[in-house]
């Protein structure tokens, strides 16, 4: 999006279902926390559309972005509707949340206002777990077919390469689709691991998260390891329930459940921890694996959307099938990580891991995605390009590079510099065009240490945006 001017001032407004305040937050409202502060850093005039919250001012100012609240639950969607609407002319782009159901507010804007639907989950799987079936199938109906509809060729930011899927094969969304990563905000400590053999679970106790599945393993892990505790923390309509399971497995004494701590007191648990667990029937992306990362704890998780990006295999954590002994499965980790050679080893590759993800990163990523809508809308009708998902990865030894090829990169195009090789995600590519591209750059496609590759997971996740002032 172009950079805001000074008479008049131009609005960037995210849409979502909660703040940070609200008792129910999660990592969505993390996520537009972050990109709130830090575009209004950048001098754009930020404004956070969420529901009220008891106890808290429906206009409030927090680290430079205004926060407007108002409506409830469900009725928050018409009251961000009406906002805009009213505000229409002094709107210049929209995050629009799509946590579940999005706010549709390409309706109350301009038709060239650039609207980026943000894309945290999908929700389909979700929707009968918490409604009524006819309910459930009006916020699928919501979700699927009205966000196609309202939302046409609009760009969708997803935060993970499974998300990005889920949009295309699920929700069968038409818009360009960014990969964008949220970054991590854990304060790193440096702590001694427990003495016994150590769980932690991190998370609202919600039923999709499954935490139940992790309480009732516990047992068999007992059963290997008789030292050994769990660690809940979070909180949710589900705690008193997980309790109860806990007293009636007769474990209560090996579980330890905690709703009391701020985040600092999260991350001095969790940087101790010899391991944690998430049993989560999906995720957007896996916010609490990559700050668990951060505090060098590898993670378990079952091989699910979101968690299957967001842990390496075998490296920082372990992804097991749908029909895994869970109790066997965190048994046989603890058993390992019992070694301090391996222990050391998974936290080094944990740590390196969680290095790829910024909050500075994610906005780059989607400032580029809010600026690629705005000239697509300005083309209007003249805009005749066939959507691709394809990316290619192209990978060349530094001397071949051009003194000057970071200018060559278009706003789309992701880097990474190594000792000896430039390796750019060349987006909406396929390999006919990669050659195109590096002609352009004056590189020989077939020169030694030259290699073209169709875009990887890994690509997608760790590779950041070319610079504005380079476009």
């Amino acid at each position: 999006m172009s950079e805001p001017t000074t008479e008049p001032r131009r609005t960037l407004v995210i849409t979502n279902w909660r703040d940070l305040d609200h008792p129910e937050a999660g990592g969505a409202e993390v996520v537009c926390q972050e990109l709130a502060a830090r575009f209004a850093a950048q001098g754009f005039d930020v404004v956070l559309l969420c529901a009220a919250v008891a106890g808290r001012p429906r206009h409030e100012q927090r680290d430079g972005y205004r926060i407007v609240r108002g409506g409830g639950r469900f009725t928050v969607y018409a009251v961000a509707l009406w906002w805009l609407l009213w505000h229409r002319r002094s709107v210049g782009g929209v995050l629009d949340s799509q946590n579940g159901i999005p706010f549709f507010t390409p309706l109350a804007v301009r038709r060239r206002t650039p609207v980026v639907m943000l894309l945290h989950h999908i929700h389909q799987e979700q929707f009968s777990a918490y409604f009524p079936r006819p309910v459930a199938a009006f916020g699928r109906w919501l979700e699927g077919p009205v966000s196609r509809r309202v939302y046409g060729r609009r760009a969708i930011v997803a935060v993970s390469p499974s998300t990005r899927t889920g949009a295309r094969r699920q929700l069968r969304l038409r818009g360009d689709i960014w990969v964008a990563p949220p970054g991590w905000s854990v304060t790193p400590v440096d702590v001694p691991r427990t003495e016994y053999p150590s769980v932690v679970c991190v998370g609202r106790l919600v039923p999709h998260k499954r935490t139940d599945l992790v309480v009732s393993a516990f047992p068999g892990v007992l059963a290997a390891h008789r030292d050994a505790r769990l660690v809940v923390v979070g909180r949710g309509p589900e705690r008193a329930r997980l309790i109860a399971l806990a007293e009636s497995l007769g474990i209560a004494g090996q579980v330890d459940f905690r709703d009391d701590l701020d985040d600092a007191g999260r991350d001095q648990v969790l940087a101790a921890a010899w391991m944690s667990v998430n049993a989560s029937a999906g995720e957007g992306w896996g916010l609490s694996v990559v700050e668990a990362n951060a505090l060098g704890v590898p993670v378990l998780a079952y091989r699910r959307p979101g968690l299957r990006d967001s842990i390496v295999d075998a490296t920082t954590g372990w992804l097991v099938e749908d029909d895994a002994n869970l109790s066997a499965e965190i048994a046989d980790r603890l058993t390992e990580l019992g070694s301090p050679h391996r222990a050391e080893r998974y936290a080094a590759d944990a740590r390196e891991w969680a290095g790829n993800f910024t909050w500075a990163t994610m906005t780059g990523r989607v400032e580029v995605a809010l600026h690629a809508e705005e000239l697509r809308l300005a083309r209007g009708r003249k805009d005749q390009r066939h959507l691709s998902d394809a990316a290619v990865a192209a990978t060349v030894p530094v001397e071949l590079m051009p003194d000057d090829w970071q200018v060559l990169l278009r706003q789309t195009d992701s880097w990474q510099v190594d000792d000896a090789h430039v390796t750019v995600l060349l987006r909406g590519a396929d390999l006919d065009a990669a050659h195109v591209a590096l002609s352009r750059w004056g590189v020989e496609p077939a020169a030694a240490g030259v290699t073209l590759e169709v875009a990887r997971t890994a690509d997608l996740l760790r590779l950041r945006p070319a610079a504005r002032d380079h476009v």
